[in-house]
């Protein structure tokens, strides 16, 4: 039946931005429609926006057209000349090759959202208006990088399937511990889930109880420093198997805009149950992170380490 079963899609999170741009969108959720009914000439999402999030960073495609039609609450559309006001049922179209940056914001109080519909090339190249960023996509993938094609950082790689499936989970991680959400921490992982400090004993999660006590150990030492960003950048990304990868990603936190703590290097087991991906194992760094189940803060010095 060509009818596409909304309700049963996995909605994602936030962006595959290399950070710290990522952030600015960590409040915005999607479907894939177009995947879920074979589509392949475009592509075509379920948009949902949290009250005060972006649907990205301001952008154009150089190759690719791009339709959208606002299915719920009311959205901002921010283009070169100004904004303009989106309610349901309003529509948009940015042809490929006119350098006019947008992207909508939700202002509201409420949730919002939008389809959007996008052709799909095998290049492009997208420009990023407000911020020092592009992605060219060539047959080998797609490659973020600053506008005089300098990669983020000396292991900037290509995106892969595997960095691809990290990005959501990402997302979701920060959101969950910065909002102190513990559901939404606990969709990210598949239990059993193995947590394994470089130095130290390591610990199993088997049930919800000890999921929760997880999140809340994290929690605890997020509100104590008054932790208000976390960023993860994909460092590297290897794959066992088609339903394995390894991401190994720098963890950085912030109070504001100052990083608090030196970046240190977690590793990330993902594995896919029924085409969905969750977090199986992680290995946190070695002089970094210390702590004890439902006992944790961040010292003096900086680093997590018991009291």
């Amino acid at each position: 039946m060509p009818k596409v079963d909304i309700a049963i899609l996995q909605e994602h999170s936030g962006s595959s931005y290399p950070a710290p741009h990522d952030a600015a969108v960590a409040g915005r959720h999607y479907r894939c429609l177009g995947d879920a009914g074979g589509l392949t000439q475009f592509g075509a999402n379920l948009v949902r926006l949290d009250p005060g999030a972006m649907s990205s960073q301001r952008h154009w495609h150089e190759e690719q057209d791009e339709f959208l039609i606002v299915t719920q609450g009311t959205l901002v559309l921010v283009e070169d000349d100004g904004e303009t006001e989106l309610t349901v049922g309003d529509c948009a179209a940015f042809p490929a090759g006119q350098s006019d940056g947008h992207h909508l914001l939700n202002r509201s109080g409420a949730e919002a959202a939008f389809v959007v519909v996008g052709t799909r090339t095998e290049t492009d190249c997208v420009w990023y208006s407000d911020i020092d960023m592009k992605v060219e996509t060539t047959a080998e993938g797609s490659c973020f990088t600053h506008r005089d094609g300098t990669p983020f950082g000396a292991a900037a790689q290509r995106s892969g399937p595997g960095e691809e499936a990290f990005a959501p989970i990402s997302a979701q991680l920060t959101r969950s511990l910065l909002e102190g959400r513990p559901e939404l921490y606990r969709a990210c992982f598949h239990l059993p889930a193995r947590v394994t400090p470089r130095s130290g004993e390591g610990y199993t999660l088997t049930t919800e109880t000890a999921v929760h006590e997880d999140f809340d150990l994290y929690r605890e030492a997020i509100v104590e420093r008054g932790i208000t960003g976390i960023t993860r950048e994909v460092q590297r990304v290897t794959s066992p198997d088609a339903e394995t990868c390894i991401v190994e990603a720098e963890v950085c936190f912030f109070c504001g805009n100052e990083a608090i703590v030196e970046p240190f290097i977690t590793t990330f087991r993902l594995e896919r149950h029924a085409g969905d991906w969750r977090i199986a194992r992680i290995i946190s760094s070695l002089g970094h992170i210390k702590w004890s189940r439902g006992d944790a803060g961040i010292g003096q010095d900086l680093k997590f380490e018991l009291d």
